[in-house]
């Protein structure tokens, strides 16, 4: 396929402590704007080899290699986005760029939960947290059909999308939860707004929806390894809490997310997001419809899914999340 050339424009975004404002981009472009005296700066960088990227480099430099890399040797368009909550700090490449959230719309579904149940207007049972720690914690299917059938279906989408201002997050077309379109900076926006608690859900209930996502299980309830991306590639880092998302096959492309947030303070948001042609090492041809069959031991999806963790491990190589914003020596 032929390698587009990438732009890259660096800047800092600053946050209030209920809202993110996401800036739109074009696809593979490095972003962020406004310099501390609020003038503006762009800058073309050539994208680096991966072989050539090391911790001091600046971090719009590696996520330009790891997007450059998955493109032309994984053959993967990759979304990233990255803020620092202390600093303000945002960066992001393709963070406008719209993909399926597969199990990420789990998010969406708790909170929807959390968010009637604050109003009074359906108070959480047991039985419904029966359903959300494995929904949340080991990407259970058949607890997310459940609560997504009785929480409203396909209507959940637009009611949490205006309460956190997710501006390019639209409900699914076909009604079913994992074809809900979203973007990386809708989810940067969707975490920062649970942990300002934008929603009002209030600490508790806010604490409780990230309990689960610290308590995120190794293997999925379907066996599916949910390590990629953040758990593996930021194996320094002692707190995490994570939501992934995969399935296959959307255009016969894989599509893998890993996101979350990092920290005992929960300062920095990744938001990594694959769509990948399925790859077969061995020249084996198939179709791994995650829908119909079992992938849990699938060779390309263990391929893409090195992919998200291979660009987690070029933006942060020590295996823990810099502050990018001071000198690198």
């Amino acid at each position: 396929m032929p390698r587009p050339a990438w732009y890259l424009a660096v800047a800092a975004l600053l946050l209030g402590a209920a809202l993110i404002s996401t800036i739109p981009t074009d696809t593979n472009t490095v972003v962020a704007t406004q310099t501390p005296d609020g003038s503006s700066t762009a800058t073309n960088l050539e994208p680096l080899p991966a072989a050539n990227v090391f911790p001091v480099a600046p971090l719009v430099e590696r996520i330009s290699a790891a997007v450059a890399t998955a493109s032309a040797a994984r053959g993967a368009d990759v979304s990233i986005a990255v803020l620092d909550r202390a600093t303000g700090s945002y960066l992001e490449s393709a963070g406008s760029q719209p993909i399926e959230t597969a199990s990420l719309s789990k998010l969406f579904i708790a909170a929807q939960l959390f968010h009637l149940d604050a109003l009074g207007e359906r108070p959480i049972s047991q039985y419904d947290r029966l359903l959300l720690a494995p929904m949340l914690e080991s990407s259970d299917d058949n607890a997310a059909n459940t609560l997504w059938s009785d929480l409203g279906g396909s209507d959940i989408v637009p009611d949490v999308a205006f309460r956190y201002g997710l501006t390019s997050t639209t409900a699914p077309r076909d009604g079913m939860w994992w074809n809900t379109e979203t973007t990386a900076a809708d989810l940067v926006t969707f975490y920062v707004g649970l942990l300002h608690d934008r929603d009002g859900i209030g600490p508790d209930r806010s604490a409780e929806f990230l309990g689960y996502l610290r308590s995120a299980t190794p293997m999925g309830t379907d066996g599916y390894d949910q390590r990629f991306g953040i758990p593996d590639g930021l194996s320094g880092e002692k707190v995490l809490g994570v939501k992934q998302g995969w399935m296959c096959c959307v255009a016969s492309r894989w599509i893998h997310l890993s996101t979350g947030v990092i920290g005992e303070d929960n300062r920095y948001v990744l938001v990594v997001a694959s769509r990948e042609n399925i790859t077969y090492d061995d020249g084996e041809e198939g179709y791994p419809d995650t829908a119909s069959m079992d992938v849990t031991g699938d060779s390309s999806a263990r391929h893409a899914r090195d992919t998200v963790t291979d660009v987690v491990r070029t933006l942060f190589p020590s295996g823990v999340v810099d502050d990018w914003a001071k000198p690198q020596n």
